[in-house]
């Protein structure tokens, strides 16, 4: 065989194996979640786990059928990996400054639900429950924790000046001991914190909703992956709320992270 000709196979072989190779990235799509935020997202790389995970596996896997690899980072890596195009997707907030590095969904796919636990039988349980608003928080001991982005915003906009701490945990037993009198959070994230620190007896969640954080599906400009991914997921999850099926799915990831 000649110089030439070996030349020939040799950069046809390289062009088969870099197609290979792109094939093989873009039939799996890679999903970035915050590794501490139990019961949402939980654990470190591959072995991340929660809510969310378990909520975009039956989504983009089994009724969308794509291959898909869950990983787990802090939360700064995380938005960094997809702002860089080295995952394609996460689930949080659609913000200004997200949607310039990042597509979003028109779907909502998970809704944080934001509400106040008092200790039962208090002054605080009463008032709030015959007036959950802003104004009754004012004249009450509120407890938030470090970094917590909605409560912070919240706090600001309603003039609330909150007593903080570093844990959800930490939060609820200043409450159990009157140290403050409530704490605005996630209900889910409350009800495991509640259940793994035995103060099912101590701490009610009230019923009203205080605010919720929408969370779509936000994919990486720089993702293989494009609107007609979006579409599509919009379609799936569109046509599951109306029959009802995605309601019945997050009651169930809930139930087997919240025990």
């Amino acid at each position: 065989m000649s110089a030439h000709l070996r030349r020939v196979f040799a950069a046809i072989a390289i062009i088969v194996c870099l197609s290979y190779s792109y094939k093989s990235r873009a039939d799996e799509i890679v999903v970035v979640f915050n590794s501490d935020w139990a019961p949402y997202s939980m654990g470190a790389v591959e072995e991340v786990e929660g809510i969310l995970p378990d909520l975009v596996n039956e989504l983009l896997g089994t009724h969308m059928g794509l291959s898909v690899r869950v990983q787990g980072y802090p939360w700064a890596r995380v938005q960094h990996l997809v702002e860089q195009g080295y995952a394609d997707v996460f689930i949080t907030v659609p913000t200004q400054v997200r949607l310039e590095y990042a597509l979003s969904s028109e779907e909502i796919a998970y809704q944080v639900e934001m509400r106040a636990i008092v200790k039962q039988g208090s002054d605080a349980e009463t008032l709030l429950r015959e007036t959950p608003t802003p104004t009754s928080l004012k004249s009450l001991r509120t407890c938030d924790i470090l970094g917590n982005g909605w409560g912070k915003a919240y706090a600001a906009n309603h003039d609330i000046t909150p007593v903080i701490a570093s844990k959800v945990s930490n939060c609820l037993l200043m409450v159990k001991n009157g140290r403050a009198d409530t704490s605005i959070q996630s209900t889910v994230v409350a009800e495991l914190e509640i259940n793994s620190h035995g103060l099912d007896e101590d701490l009610v969640i009230l019923p009203e909703l205080f605010g919720q954080m929408s969370f779509t599906l936000l994919l990486s400009k720089k993702s293989a992956y494009g609107q007609e991914f979006l579409d599509h997921f919009d379609e799936v999850v569109k046509r599951m709320k109306d029959d009802g099926s995605y309601d019945t799915l997050v009651r169930r990831l809930h139930d087997i992270q919240v025990k």
